[in-house]
């Protein structure tokens, strides 16, 4: 489960390669938004579409749902973009210490191309 909103936030950033706060800003640029998107599928897998929509500063819960559609189905048709919003899911998985709990060493950042 995805708790920590900040980290999914900044994974999604770097992996981006943008700042978070552009990703919470009104700018709609297409890097902006398919990183605020993203944000948004993956939070709404584990809270509400309205909380998600809230936490990028935008108002209807429909915009969340969008997110999600649309970044479902572009990883169905991009493997590297399923590649890299898996990478970012699990380095946001609720655990204390994941190299602990899993025996394993989080994945190298992958970035979008």
């Amino acid at each position: 489960m995805i708790a920590n909103f900040d980290q999914l936030l900044h994974e999604t950033a770097q992996a981006f390669d943008v700042a978070p706060a552009d990703i919470l800003g009104p700018t709609r640029h297409k890097e902006m938004a398919l990183a605020r998107q993203v944000v948004m599928a993956l939070w709404s897998d584990h809270h509400s579409f309205q909380d998600a929509t809230n936490r990028v500063n935008r108002v209807c819960h429909n915009t969340a749902m969008y997110a999600r559609e649309r970044v479902l189905n572009r990883a169905e048709l991009d493997p590297n973009f399923a590649r890299i919003v898996a990478g970012i899911a699990a380095r946001c998985q609720h655990t204390e210490n994941p190299s602990i709990s899993t025996g394993l060493e989080p994945e190298p950042l992958e970035k979008i191309a």
